[in-house]
């Protein structure tokens, strides 16, 4: 290999091409790493981020800041006690406050902090045609009436991602 008067070597077409790929794959890694590292260090939201629901009787008549009837918004149900909602709390807490963001109403309910008996419990259940309250769950309430459920950790993601992309048909 031939070398210039000050001691450099000349570089091959073929070894300029290859430090080009290898800066370029370094540069994209690096990028990941800063994403990866930024996802795990920002503060992530919890559940008391959100408006709460805590009497099963209010469930279906919530109200905005002027006592108004809010049309059309979701109810999300967990326990601080369900491995399910655990595994997807992260992911669902990011949807929903996109979701807010994008103007959806999205309310929760902590199914072990509900003050009111369990007779309305039961009419809540029966409305939603279940035998037992199960978490995670999220209902819809379209109008002022319940629409429909979603329950278990697929189900439930599908819902809030279709929120948040707005292609939630209920509410268009």
């Amino acid at each position: 290999m031939a070398t210039y008067r000050k001691g450099f070597k000349k570089q091959t077409p073929e070894q300029l091409l290859l430090k080009v790929i290898v800066g370029i794959i370094l540069a994209v890694l690096a990028i990941v790493l800063v994403a990866f590292i930024y996802d795990q260090f920002t503060v992530s939201r919890s559940y008391d981020d959100f408006t709460k629901i805590d009497a099963y009787e209010n469930i279906f008549t919530q109200q905005d800041e002027s006592s108004v009837q809010i049309p059309d918004y979701l109810v999300y149900f967990y326990s601080d006690t369900c491995t399910s909602c655990e595994s997807v709390k992260q992911d669902a807490l990011k949807l929903i406050d996109k979701a807010e963001k994008n103007g959806s109403v999205i309310f929760f309910v902590d199914t072990a902090n509900m003050t009111d008996d369990d007779t309305f419990k039961d009419a809540f259940l029966i409305e939603v045609n279940e035998a037992s309250m199960r978490t995670p769950m999220v209902i819809s309430v379209v109008n002022g009436q319940y629409e429909e459920k979603f329950v278990g950790t697929d189900d439930v993601l599908l819902v809030l991602n279709e929120v948040e992309s707005g292609t939630y048909a209920p509410f268009n």
